[in-house]
């Protein structure tokens, strides 16, 4: 009886996600051309948001995603209104914010999807000293982590080089110009399948928890374009709902934004995005990413102390995608 219970429950819920999914969202009056800054080339985090702008596109609207080498880049950017909109880690953002730059957070994209790997015969982190270890930019939230991790809790100094992209660190590995780096969870999804056993990840606790991506604005386009914001926040969640009603549209979407995935990693790497890292949130989120990021860096000196998270967040535009879609019950 309790197991019928749980798969009534369970066909409920993917029932409920579903219909939310398919809300209409009201075409909003303002100015539709947009665009979106990304911190790098498209990755599986961020496969979704192409999935809602060719929707879009499709229905009127002119979005175009922006691939920036840094990410301190595409926060820049964002700052400067050059992108309206940009999905981000944290520690870039606040900077921008520390400095007088005029940005807000929306809502999560997901938690925390980085891991350390490193060649199989490289067993823990003490191994890695003297080694060579890519990152993707010196000022980057996981690489800094990583930095301060290795430094700190190791106690090690590895030599430490600077290769943007994921995927051209993956590269570098394969072709024996570094021995570990950092990595979205999907790259080494995807390493592992093409190379098994070959490397590993190295345990690092929590470390990553402040790897985490979130959808900020620009504060002054924002002001303007409340309802071109609200709509966009909408429609990212009804892309979100869709794929946890039924996964294989990302895997299909995966394929097709994200070519170089071997076909074997694509369900592995969404299951796993879904139930470890809890990516796209049903109901936007929350704001727990942005504290714990906060804590870690201003503990290392790496932010001033005193910010508040609730001093970074605008929450008018997810407030005002949920009055549209609703809320998905028992979901973040």
């Amino acid at each position: 009886m309790k197991r019928l219970s749980l798969a009534i429950l369970g066909m409920l819920f993917l029932t409920t996600a579903a219909w939310a999914a398919e809300v209409a969202v009201p075409k909003p009056s303002g100015n539709l051309n947009l665009q979106v800054g990304h911190p790098s080339s498209i990755s599986l985090f961020d496969v979704p948001t192409a999935m809602t702008h060719e929707r879009l596109n499709k229905q009127g609207w002119s979005i175009k995603s922006v691939e920036f080498t840094r990410t301190d880049f595409n926060t820049q950017a964002l700052a400067q209104g050059t992108v309206q909109l940009a999905l981000s880690q944290v520690l870039d953002p606040i900077r921008v914010i520390q400095g007088g730059g005029k940005v807000a957070f929306l809502m999560e994209n997901n938690g925390g999807e980085f891991v350390l790997i490193a060649k199989r015969e490289l067993k823990d982190c003490k191994a890695l000293d003297g080694k060579r270890f890519g990152i993707h930019g010196d000022t980057a939230t996981t690489s800094l982590a990583a930095k301060l991790w290795l430094e700190n809790e190791c106690k090690v100094n590895p030599n430490v080089m600077v290769i943007p992209g994921g995927e051209n660190r993956i590269v570098a590995l394969q072709n024996n110009q570094l021995d570990g780096t950092i990595v979205q969870m999907g790259d080494w999804l995807n390493l592992d399948a093409q190379a098994p056993g070959k490397y590993h990840v190295i345990d690092t606790g929590g470390l990553f928890n402040v790897s985490g991506m979130g959808l900020w604005a620009n504060s002054g386009w924002l002001a303007k374009n409340e309802p071109v914001a609200t709509a966009y926040v909408a429609e990212s969640l009804k892309t979100f709902r869709a794929i946890h009603a039924n996964p294989k549209l990302m895997e299909a979407a995966v394929e097709k934004y994200v070519p170089n995935t071997p076909k074997q990693a694509i369900a592995p790497g969404v299951k796993a995005y879904l139930e470890i890292v809890k990516a796209w949130p049903q109901n936007g989120g929350d704001t727990v990413l942005l504290e714990d990021t906060i804590k870690f860096f201003t503990a290392r000196g790496e932010l001033k102390p005193g910010i508040d998270a609730k001093q970074i967040v605008n929450p008018k535009s997810l407030e005002g995608a949920l009055k549209i879609v609703g809320k998905v019950p028992g979901q973040r």
